[in-house]
């Protein structure tokens, strides 16, 4: 007998023994096998049943795009003409939605404890929590893909009661937002009871917990009170704000300055006074941030166009300029450095053709303050171009650790903004302990300028070890790296992961907030990080990256 036929012979015997027969007639074993077996069709139909169920909790009335920047019906000078497409949810991209139903209460607790389990069980683990929820019924159809926004009616309060999306993610344990902290202590905050590593904060710095800005704040309010309860027009203007003008401007090289209540309100302000008549053009960046774009639709009420541009490009900004009227004068607005991105604006290129076509530059430094340019001075000082920048304005509530704006430029402008700008007079005046922890942390900025030379080095590092890890990182060049993931579900879970499995805080950008394919986990970094903080973080980035799949 061959040894083919002997190991036949052998496996009839095998096959018929007691054993084996009761093996395969036990029904829990054949189910089992036959799981196996067709394991791959099963995660296959998984990942289907999960997208399908992620869509089902997303789209249904969906929100109007948070970031204005999505809005393509506005049209992008320069961009390359999209391929025709099937309808999007929402009027400016696919956009974050909401499902007609709630969670029920039976499915609310399931779905959680897959939540948390999902360290145990990995990236599978996310996409069968995915379709547990789903055949839990969590949602059972989708509903119209018209925007939430649109809603219209007798009642305006209809689109508020048919926004289903946040409860449910909250009740799915998955809502990433407005998550309110015990306490922020710079490189660490305590969230729930527990320590967290924050990679999540604009204290690009370190500033709020500095005993001088500290101090100056208390003094401010033993010696003039919480607030000054009018706006700058009347009762509410002191000689701290003028003091602080005066500094912000010494600071910037620039004739004058002026001090806002926030930083939204300078842009506000400032394109809605410059920009009151339909000669006005405000020609904008198309990743400028939503502030800005609030400001050109204040102008736009007064007659004023919009026209965009194709990011960074000074190309598309040059042949959008020579399409205006010789009668129109134009204001280009950029970001110096985009929050989301962390990337530079190519503002050698931008001043370039804004001379040439004689228009006017506004810079929002809101995230270059005290991060680039010598002495942390911003874009328009990081490129020697500080001379050519009409107007730079910003934020206290990053480097400068507090609350309120700021912008800076020639006398007469920024008189003509206070006298004109509805949205500066009407406005309640910042706070005096606000403005001297903003003048105290731009004295710190300068007497310690190490702060801003950790600040490089701590994001230098990380943007290297990121990269050598695998992960996709944009042009970022300052303190803001995203981590790009390029899905929603995914960037959810993996924040989810970071955050329960390793105590790491980020920040979860997913539609509508960045466009489709954009979606990112969003990391910022400080002076007062140390190697050990960043290290832990890195661990938790590989980790959970390769876990579900992005490394």
């Amino acid at each position: 007998m061959s040894m083919k036929d002997r190991l036949v012979d052998q496996a009839k015997k095998l096959a018929s023994s007691s054993t084996v027969v009761r093996v395969v007639s036990n029904d829990r074993v054949m189910r089992l096998a036959t799981g196996v077996m067709d394991a791959k069709n099963r995660l296959r139909a998984a990942r289907e049943r999960a997208a399908e169920a992620w869509d089902i909790l997303l789209n249904g009335h969906a929100l109007p795009n948070i970031d204005p920047a999505l809005d393509d019906e506005a049209g992008v000078h320069g961009a390359t003409p999209a391929r025709a497409a099937s309808p999007r949810p929402a009027a400016g991209g696919a956009g974050l939605s909401v499902v007609e139903e709630t969670v029920t209460a039976k499915a609310a607790p399931a779905a959680r404890a897959h939540v948390n389990g999902v360290g145990a069980n990995g990236a599978n683990g996310a996409g069968t929590y995915v379709a547990a929820a789903a055949e839990q019924k969590l949602a059972t159809q989708m509903a119209s893909r018209t925007s939430l926004s649109r809603i219209g009616g007798r009642d305006v309060f209809e689109k508020a009661y048919k926004f289903m999306t946040a409860d449910n993610a909250r009740a799915m344990g998955v809502y990433p937002f407005f998550r309110p902290l015990d306490f922020n202590n710079g490189p660490e905050a305590q969230l729930e009871g527990r320590t967290v590593i924050m990679l999540g904060s604009n204290n690009y710095l370190g500033l709020t917990t500095h005993p001088k800005v500290r101090e100056a704040a208390k003094k401010a309010i033993d010696k003039y009170g919480t607030s000054m309860t009018g706006s700058r027009l009347v009762n509410g203007s002191m000689r701290l704000h003028n003091e602080l003008e005066e500094k912000l401007a010494a600071y910037h090289g620039k004739e004058a300055g002026l001090v806002f209540t926030t930083g939204y309100q300078v842009n506000i302000a400032t394109i809605s006074a410059l920009l009151s008549n339909k000669r006005s053009v405000a020609m904008i960046d198309k990743d400028d941030h939503a502030s800005i774009y609030d400001g050109v639709r204040l102008a736009q009420a007064a007659g004023a166009r919009m026209v965009r541009y194709k990011h960074s490009d000074p190309a598309a900004l040059d042949s959008a300029l020579s399409e205006i009227a010789d009668t129109e004068g134009a204001l280009v607005i950029t970001d110096g450095v985009f929050s989301a991105q962390g990337e530079i604006a190519n503002l050698p290129g931008i001043v370039e053709v804004v001379k040439k076509h004689k228009a006017r530059l506004l810079v929002d430094d809101a995230h270059a303050l005290g991060v680039i340019g010598p002495g942390g001075r911003g874009t328009a000082a990081h490129f020697g171009l500080g001379k050519d920048v009409d107007l730079i304005g910003g934020t206290f509530s990053k480097s400068l650790a507090s609350i309120g704006g700021w912008l800076v430029g020639e006398r007469k402008v920024l008189d003509y903004i206070q006298h004109f700008a509805y949205s500066f007079l009407f406005a309640a005046s910042a706070a005096p302990p606000c403005v001297a922890a903003a003048m105290a942390s731009l004295e710190v900025m300068q007497e310690e300028p190490w702060r801003q030379e950790k600040l490089r080095e701590n994001f230098t590092y990380m943007r290297t070890e990121l990269k050598r890890l695998g992960f996709e990182l944009g042009k970022t060049e300052t303190a803001v790296i995203p981590i790009y993931i390029r899905d929603d579900l995914k960037t959810v879970m993996m924040w989810k992961s970071l955050l329960d499995d390793y105590s790491l805080y980020v920040n979860p950008f997913i539609t509508p907030g960045v466009p489709p394919k954009q979606q990112v986990l969003r990391t910022s970094y400080m002076a007062t990080h140390e190697r050990k903080h960043l290290d832990r973080a890195l661990e938790a980035f590989e980790k959970v990256g390769k876990k579900f799949g992005v490394i």
